[in-house]
């Protein structure tokens, strides 16, 4: 039976400092430049807050209370940047507004996007609200067709029929996306509207063609170059929107950070035509994965794909050394930080000083049930390789905790721990975000690779030694 390609909107969290989003607001006073404002019926002398839309990040920049009859009022300073913004109230609920530098007055019956908000004089307002209230209609009436297009034999008419009206609500959607630009593409919202709206999918060919196309003409109608989009949460969507058009059921860790640097090769050489767009989607994509521990990505990204180097000035090299300096120190083949501490036990340890070919270093936690199903597969490991060292660095304090694992699963290995936890500098200059992390160190201390589970590592293991099973 025929597949149909589904674009899910799976957030990929990364945490990311205001500073490095938000223009630096100059001491002093702020003269007013617009206001927002309008009635929220039913939220009477309640908080609002105004925050700015970057990525994935909703960041505060004013609150203000309503009155007796839900009315609001605030005042926009001379450093608010054009872009989308929430009013949030403290019931997490929040319309999406966009800010160009002009007054924007609404009136609401709820403070949620999928009830009805009337824009007065906002004509960036009036636009993206109406496409947003076309897609969502048009995502529900999909939603419905889903079923007949995944189960319903194909060569019955209602299949068809099902087919020609899954095209049309697409088609109706990009029409209108289409019209907006065309006759108002002087505004920050048909520029939002043009990258957000939905590639259309051709259900008359089959899966793997749909998907090929699709991938080709993913990014057809987004503007790189435009780094307004980059105030808003357009550009993350849609980036992510594509890594998940790579993704597969049961596809494990390795197999999934393949088919996303694939996807990400992608983006980053379209990303590649405006630096601050490549800056913004670097940080993006290399905190993300980091704190997933998809280490083969970051090591990627760490390398600066497509990004022209001879023509860097020194901010953007510095911008780089912020965003990807810590991770290209320990990407596969540089040379793995020093470790000189006390075991345990008191031993002075020093990695320099190892002398074993291949070295597996372990960063675990003992209040991990990650790592504590990880331990077993270790220790057989061990046996099996015992011309490896296992070094196990322990991100815990519970010193008592960790003692009595040691002793009931017999681990006869070196254990180091600072007693700092996830303060711990070694931590940080191996940049672990999650336990367990591990690493494979070759002779000359240099980092063979960064696995992303036991089995992986013994498969790079195997091929080192270069011994069959």
């Amino acid at each position: 039976m025929k597949k149909r390609i589904l674009i899910p909107r799976t957030p990929l969290q990364r945490i990311m400092t205001l500073a490095a989003l938000l223009l630096v607001c100059v001491p002093g006073y702020v003269r007013s430049q617009h206001l927002i404002h309008g009635t929220i019926n039913g939220y009477n002398q309640r908080t609002i807050v105004l925050s700015a839309i970057r990525g994935d990040q909703q960041l505060p920049v004013d609150s203000v209370k309503t009155n007796r009859e839900g009315y609001f009022r605030l005042e926009t300073k001379n450093w608010y940047q054009p872009g989308m913004y929430f009013l949030q109230t403290d019931e997490d609920q929040h319309i999406k507004i966009i800010y160009n530098n002009t007054d924007i007055q609404l009136v609401s019956d709820n403070t949620t996007e999928d009830v009805q908000v009337e824009f007065v004089g906002s004509d960036e307002n009036k636009l993206w609200y109406e496409y947003s209230v076309l897609k969502a209609e048009t995502k529900a009436k999909k939603d419905l067709i889903n079923p007949i297009l995944q189960q319903y034999p194909q060569d019955e008419t209602f299949y068809q029929q099902a087919v020609e009206a899954y095209n049309q609500l697409q088609q109706q959607l990009i029409s209108k996306a289409d019209y907006i630009y065309l006759k108002h593409s002087e505004t920050l919202a048909a520029r939002f509207i043009r990258a957000d709206v939905p590639p259309m999918i051709n259900l008359q060919l089959p899966y793997d063609e749909q998907l090929r196309q699709l991938k080709n003409h993913f990014f057809d109608k987004t503007d790189f170059a435009d780094t307004l989009l980059l105030n808003s949460d357009v550009l993350t969507t849609k980036m992510i929107d594509f890594l998940a058009l790579h993704q597969q059921p049961q596809m494990d860790m390795s197999a999934l950070q393949y088919v996303f640097i694939e996807a990400l090769d992608v983006i980053m050489k379209n990303a590649a035509v405006e630096k601050k767009t490549y800056l913004f989607a670097l940080e993006y994509f290399i905190e993300g994965f980091a704190r997933m521990g998809f280490t083969g990505i970051t090591d990627y990204l760490s390398n600066l794909p497509h990004l022209n180097n001879e023509c860097m000035d020194m901010q953007t090299l510095m911008d780089v050394e912020r965003i990807a300096g810590a991770h290209r120190r320990v990407i596969t083949g540089s040379a793995a930080p020093e470790i000189v501490s006390n075991d345990i036990h008191g031993h002075p340890f020093s990695l320099e000083q190892t002398k074993e070919k291949v070295k597996l270093l372990v960063f675990w936690s003992v209040n991990c049930p990650h790592c504590l199903l990880a331990i077993p597969e270790i220790k057989k490991l061990a046996e099996k390789w015992p011309q490896i060292q296992i070094i196990s660095f322990v991100l815990s304090t519970d010193r008592n905790k960790l003692e009595e694992i040691i002793a009931r699963e017999q681990l006869s290995w070196i254990h180091l721990s600072d007693g700092l936890g996830w303060n711990s500098t070694v931590a940080q200059e191996y940049m672990v975000y999650g336990t367990p992390t591990l690493f494979l160190i070759d002779e000359q201390n240099n980092i063979l690779s960064k696995p992303a589970s036991v089995a992986e590592a013994e498969a790079v293991i195997q091929l080192h030694f270069n011994k069959p099973e």
